[in-house]
């Protein structure tokens, strides 16, 4: 099972879901929807610009278990 830890990661460094979706270029829609966990398909260009642009925002290299994770 896949959960989002997007919430999780705007949360503790103080982004807003404005500012991520300013800065990546992802429509808003597409980032509340991963905020709250409820996309169901993941688009990796998608991934990429959000993670890319959370790397630009927070200068730390971030990997993508820190916005998705799986589990059994």
């Amino acid at each position: 099972m896949f959960t989002w830890k997007l919430q999780t990661t705007l949360d503790t460094r103080n982004i807003t879901r404005y500012a991520l979706q300013k800065e990546s270029g992802v429509p808003m829609n597409t980032v509340r929807a991963m905020y709250d966990g409820q996309t169901t398909r993941v688009d990796f260009s998608v991934l990429d610009r959000v993670l890319e642009a959370l790397c630009t925002m927070t200068g730390e290299e971030l990997q993508l278990s820190d916005v998705l994770e799986w589990r059994r």
